[in-house]
């Protein structure tokens, strides 16, 4: 911290009443903890504002993120996954060939022995061995570009489980406004043959909708005139296929 251990004995001690700002930056940084722990402001001891050098970001990379021009939940959710981190490893040895200039002189190597072969030992089965030999040549990074995606593509499922999917209360909550909607429109009809029309059906739409926010009356016009038309269009087929059979 740079200062003397009776500094510090006096403010735990009580004799000493404050530290300096540097003092209390200085501490927080030695135990990896905010300043705002430190002075009792917050129980997460967790530092929630570092330079962009401390964390190896590029400007650019920092600015696409204060942006917006990505998205940081996503961000942050990779981030924190343990599959990910080590993928940035792979990427990185992807990036600077640590495995590609291996696999690199490994190719040399068989076509050396293919071509002694073929050339030296002027035999069928030197020949069919060259061949073999041969053969056995990888794409330099192929290895590499199918680990990253394996291991991507694991991280991102890991991901999406540990966040759950509302896909299937959203359906059920559907599959409920529907059944709402359908007996609403045949009230007072025989349920077997009941008698919707397009314009009942695009009304009762509407007004599931009608509610939200961004439902203004130009917008709801918008969507109902959508709606009628895609809906009269399906009846008109259906009358025409009907007359067809």
């Amino acid at each position: 911290m740079g200062c003397s251990k009776s500094t510090i004995s006096r403010f735990i001690s009580g004799a000493k009443g404050t530290l300096t700002h540097e003092q209390v930056l200085k501490i927080a940084r030695l135990f990896n903890v905010s300043t705002d722990f430190l002075l009792g402001e917050t129980n997460i001891p967790d530092r929630k504002n570092y330079d962009i050098a401390e964390l190896g970001l590029s400007v650019e990379a920092a600015k696409n993120l204060y942006t917006g021009r990505v998205n940081a939940e996503v961000v942050n959710l990779l981030l924190e996954n343990a599959r990910f981190a080590e993928l940035t490893y792979r990427i990185a040895q992807y990036f600077d060939d640590t495995f590609a200039s291996g696999i690199a002189a490994q190719n040399a190597m068989l076509t050396t022995l293919s071509t002694l072969l073929r050339t030296k030992v002027k035999t069928p089965e030197a020949a069919k061995a060259a061949k073999d030999i041969s053969l056995r040549r990888k794409p330099v990074y192929q290895g590499d570009l199918d680990d990253i995606e394996t291991y991507f593509m694991a991280a991102v499922k890991e991901i999406k489980k540990s966040i759950g999917s509302h896909y299937a209360e959203q359906e059920a909550m559907s599959k409920k406004m529907a059944e709402k909607m359908f007996a609403e429109l045949t009230k007072g009809q025989d349920v077997q043959h009941p008698t919707i029309t397009a314009e009942q059906l695009t009304d009762a739409m509407l007004d599931s909708v009608s509610g939200m926010e961004e439902a203004t009356p130009e917008a709801l016009e918008q969507l109902r005139s959508g709606l009628l038309g895609i809906l009269q269009s399906a009846a008109e087929r259906e009358n025409a296929h009907e007359a067809d059979e």
